[in-house]
């Protein structure tokens, strides 16, 4: 009889810590992923970090600006040749100068499809989502 009433307080014991444990994980906060920065390949002629935004872009560039949850500022990429490139990790809002000489500079999605309008040469500060971009082509 003393064995059956322990095994019965076991079994108590164990349900209503299996109880305490669910609630428990239950009311536990989401495990965030770690922080990656956005990058590209090939690099671009210039990257560089500021906490102030892209203010302007050099004359015959295509200058874009994401945010950089590592370093906690903008990161500015500025970019020089033609060609087609891979962003990895782009996220949220930023902006984009277009400051060629005559060429429009285009963001595409993973299918290479515009994900906004080409982007004229007129050298003023525009603003997207870069969550839906995968490929820049500056001209």
């Amino acid at each position: 009889m003393l064995v059956k009433r322990s095994v019965l307080a076991t079994a108590a014991a164990l349900a209503s810590l299996t109880g305490a444990l669910a609630a428990t994980q239950a009311q536990a906060a989401p495990v965030s992923p770690q922080a990656v920065s956005p990058t590209v390949t090939p690099a671009p002629e210039k990257v560089f970090h500021t906490t102030d935004g892209l203010s302007s872009c050099p004359k015959g560039r295509f200058c874009t600006e994401t945010w950089d949850p590592v370093k906690k500022s903008w990161k500015i990429h500025v970019f020089w040749q033609c060609g087609t490139y891979a962003l990895s990790n782009w996220e949220g809002v930023g902006a984009y100068i277009n400051n060629q000489d005559g060429a429009y500079a285009k963001v595409l999605n993973k299918d290479k499809k515009l994900v906004w309008p080409e982007i004229p040469p007129n050298n003023k500060k525009g603003w997207g989502n870069w969550s839906d971009a995968w490929f820049i082509r500056p001209c």
